[in-house]
């Protein structure tokens, strides 16, 4: 994660709602997950962590709750 910060992973039978906190910043981060941002204390554990939040998950679907990317969207 960010360090300093948490994101909670939720889940309900074959869906996973994962609340990001600042392990999302942008979009983009989505596709890459090595692109960090200004505030990171420990930008590969940040790398790390939003390869373990977001790679192909056992989950059908995955929702994002994301502060900081402001159009709620679905990423699965």
């Amino acid at each position: 994660m960010a360090t300093g910060h948490q994101r909670v992973l939720v889940t309900s039978g074959r869906e996973l709602v994962a609340v990001t906190g600042d392990l999302l910043v942008h979009a983009i981060q989505l596709l890459h997950h090595e692109l960090a941002y200004a505030h990171e204390m420990d930008a590969e554990q940040a790398r790390a962590s939003r390869e373990q939040v977001l790679p192909d998950s056992a989950a059908d679907t995955l929702y994002l709750a994301t502060p900081h990317v402001t159009e709620p969207f679905m990423a699965r």
